[in-house]
This record gives structure tokens, C-alpha cells and sequence, in this order.
């Protein structure tokens, strides 16, 4: 059981971390092209691949289902248009994404829609799987790297092969990958134009709270509740 996990980029490209079902990091790789992403595909061959991006425009308004689901929860990301937007150079970073889904079905990883996750290619959200695990939003200025770090951490996963803020996403996306082929996935939206998962199959009646402390620690976290 191995997933890979994709965070997109313009300027950086793609960052690739895989994990295997003990979490261990088994590949890690920085600035891959996305007309590169094939070959990787077909030499590591993950059970899934989980992308750090939209897999396409959306179908109505400024934003998707999907994403007006996540706010229920507390939990914002940035809308994903319809293709009017197209020449916007904000969404460049989306279309990326888009290419890195198409490059992923021509390897034969469908878009995932729903039901079983191996052999297909998802949706994440990686600030949204961080939420998820540790049950509350970060603190207010808690800095994002160390903080989604110190989620893995309490996951179990050992963070020192990942060096930046995009491989410790790309990790997170793994993550959400593995807890998806266990059967741990919740899908939100509308499958017809993309739905983000989410590494939990149970999910809150209400938005995730904040916590009130600085996290600095996987240690921490487990003490961050907010009253």
C-alpha cells in the first residue's frame, strides 16, 4: 500500500513525497516537471496519487461545492472558477494541477469520484487534512510550516527527509492518500465537477474550533484544545 502525494507549484514545479502504509517515506522528489510526472508514476507506482490541486474548472460561479462544503467546517481555501477565469495569472497554479490530473489519467489513475480510492488519482487539500487530524484549526500566528509539520509528527510519520514548506504538503497529501485506501475518507461536493477528500471517514456537526496556543510541537498539539 503506497500513495504519492503531488503539491503543485508554477515556478517550483511539482514536489513528490510517496509513503508506505507504515508512513514511512519511501521517495521524495523537488521540482519535477509536470511532463515528467508519467515516468515517475510508472517507476514508483503508488496505489494512489493525491494532487494538491482543482482537476478542473469549475461548472458555476466563483467557486465549487466542494469548497463552500469546507467552509461549513471553518476551514477556507480559494475558490476554483468557472473557465472565464482562464487568463487571470492567479489560476496558472490551478492549471498546472489540471495537467498533472490529465498526465495521471493517461497512466490510468481515474479522477477519483467516489467509492474505492486505489487506482485513482484525488483531490486534497493539505491545509484541510492538517485541520482533520488534529481536530482544530491552527492558532492564530502559528507559522504554517512548522505547525502542519508537527501534525505529521503526531501522525507518527518522520519529518527529517522533508526540508520545505512544499514537501511537508506533498507528505500531507500522502497521507490523506494512505488514510484513503484504508477505507479513512470522507469526499466533499459534487463528484460531476471535483470533490476534495478528506482523511477521515467522520467528520464534526460544526466547524472545527481554533486552538489558543502557539504549536511548536506534536506535543504541543495534543494540548492545544481550545476550552
Amino acid at each position: 500500500m503506497r500513495a504519492l502525494g503531488v503539491d503543485v507549484s508554477v515556478a517550483r514545479g511539482l514536489d513528490l513525497v510517496e509513503l508506505d502504509q507504515s508512513l514511512r517515506i519511501l521517495d521524495t522528489r523537488r521540482r519535477v516537471g509536470v511532463d515528467e510526472l508519467g515516468a515517475a508514476l510508472d517507476e514508483l507506482g503508488p496505489g494512489v496519487v493525491a494532487i494538491d490541486s482543482p482537476p478542473a474548472w469549475g461548472t458555476n460561479g466563483p467557486s465549487r461545492r466542494t469548497e463552500r462544503e469546507l467552509r461549513l467546517f471553518g476551514i477556507h481555501s480559494y475558490g476554483t472558477p468557472t473557465r472565464d477565469r482562464d487568463g487571470h495569472p492567479f489560476y496558472s497554479w490551478m492549471k498546472v494541477g489540471f495537467r498533472a490530473f490529465d498526465v495521471a489519467g493517461r497512466r490510468g489513475y481515474r479522477r477519483y469520484a467516489s467509492g474505492r480510492a486505489k487506482g485513482t488519482a484525488m483531490e486534497v487539500f493539505p491545509h484541510a487534512t492538517a485541520v482533520v487530524l488534529a481536530g482544530w484549526l491552527p492558532p492564530t500566528g502559528a507559522r504554517k510550516r512548522e505547525w502542519r509539520r508537527a501534525v505529521l509528527e503526531a501522525q507518527g510519520l518522520e519529518t527529517g527527509p522533508l526540508r520545505t514548506a512544499d514537501q511537508i504538503d506533498a507528505a500531507l497529501a500522502a497521507l490523506t492518500g494512505i488514510r484513503a485506501l484504508r477505507g479513512q475518507l470522507s469526499a466533499l461536493g459534487d463528484p460531476k465537477e471535483g470533490v476534495i477528500v478528506l482523511p477521515s471517514s467522520r467528520l464534526p456537526a460544526r466547524p472545527y474550533p481554533r486552538a489558543d496556543v502557539v504549536v511548536s510541537s506534536a506535543g504541543a498539539i495534543m494540548a492545544a484544545r481550545t476550552s
